[in-house]
């Protein structure tokens, strides 16, 4: 079967990953890559076409697939570009940086039939998978609640190299809980309301450092999530997974999903329970352990993505599903920020609604 063209766009530490990835990849073409420092990619990349402009990548270079790694602020505006040619998408999480171009891009992809998944790498964790099918098949029962951590101190360097971080929108809460509430999102169920609250007082910078939210999901469950970029700890999803060579791996689970007949430990996958399904205080409880594979996401991701563009499969994740882990994570900010419960299902409703796509300002590049 003829491999599929691939372009990416942004080249900075996300999409070289993604570089490497395709490098090793026999299904796929990679037909160029557009960054505005040009000249240094492409001392990196010898041997591949390297644009300035990622239209030029588009045009000239004529990919079916392109891959937006590219900052935030700019994944609507080349998504539709690439739309509006006919070109299939993974767009890097979150999906935009806003609600308002992330419903502009839905229905540009809609309007163009375009295959699209959003870069929610977790997903596609085989630990992740065992989790979701054993939460499926009530292996707990009906979920009840969920408790998650996730705590690490990033040092001063962090925020040195890029003080935008340091300002609002840089914290945790943007930055590293979208990928935990896509998770809740994806294994529990919808998220349909959160309260929150959140500090500055570690560094005093712009942004928080610390945040707390509670979480109503559309099963009844509930769920608490502390969330930190200023304490030392094993307990964060990377820590835990060993997903990721700069997180030195912990093993440790973050995660606690508790229900009515059990409550699973993530991701170590330790399930408790009592012998003969007993809910009873009063009884010993035992572990077992769920066993899983390890794979690589990256890997995984890019063979969906592949099975997704020749009509093998269905997106995991198509542009309007990353705009509701949007929406929930921008939720957990604004209820911090107004001290008030957010009720997101009418929110998630504006996205079935028709809109007018933005048009993408022909002066900016990638």
């Amino acid at each position: 079967m003829k491999n599929i063209t691939i372009g990416v766009i942004g080249a900075g530490l996300i999409g070289r990953k993604h570089l490497t990835k395709l490098a090793e990849r026999d299904d796929y073409d990679l037909v160029g890559i557009a960054d505005v420092n040009a000249d240094r990619v492409a001392a990196d990349y010898p041997g591949t076409p390297v644009f300035a402009d990622y239209r030029k990548l588009l045009d000239e270079a004529r990919p079916e697939a392109v891959i937006i790694a590219s900052p935030n602020q700019l994944h609507a505006e080349q998504g539709i570009e690439c739309a509006r040619r006919g070109i299939h998408i993974l767009i890097e999480k979150p999906v935009t940086d806003t609600v308002e171009t992330a419903a502009s891009l839905i229905a540009e992809v809609r309007k163009a039939g375009i295959q699209s998944l959003v870069g929610h790498h977790r997903r596609h964790h085989q630990q992740v998978r065992t989790l979701k099918a054993a939460l499926g098949e009530r292996r707990i029962g009906d979920v009840v609640g969920v408790s998650a951590i996730w705590a690490t101190h990033k040092p001063a360097a962090y925020f040195e190299i890029a003080p935008w971080r340091s300002q609002a929108g840089g914290g945790p809460i943007l930055i590293n809980l979208i990928h935990e509430i896509d998770f809740l999102r994806f294994t529990v169920g919808e998220i349909v309301a959160v309260e929150a609250i959140a500090s500055n007082r570690q560094r005093s910078f712009a942004v928080e450092d610390t945040a707390a939210a509670l979480i109503e999901f559309d099963s009844g469950a509930l769920g608490t999530f502390f969330i930190s970029d200023s304490a030392v700890s094993p307990w964060t999803s990377e820590q835990g997974l060993g997903e990721a060579p700069e997180f030195p791996f912990s093993g440790e689970s973050s995660y606690r999903f508790l229900g009515r007949a059990g409550s699973i430990e993530f991701p170590a996958l330790v399930q408790w329970s009592q012998a003969g399904g007993a809910q009873d205080w009063n009884k010993p409880i035992q572990a077992q352990r769920i066993h899983a594979s390890s794979i690589d996401p990256y890997v995984a991701q890019l063979d969906h993505f592949r099975d997704i563009i020749r009509g093998n499969a269905r997106s995991l994740q198509p542009v309007e599903d990353g705009a509701r882990s949007l929406i929930a994570t921008l939720a957990v900010a604004e209820a911090a920020a107004g001290g008030r419960r957010v009720d997101l299902r009418h929110r998630y409703e504006t996205l079935a609604s028709p809109v007018v796509p933005a048009t993408p300002d022909k002066q900016r590049t990638s």
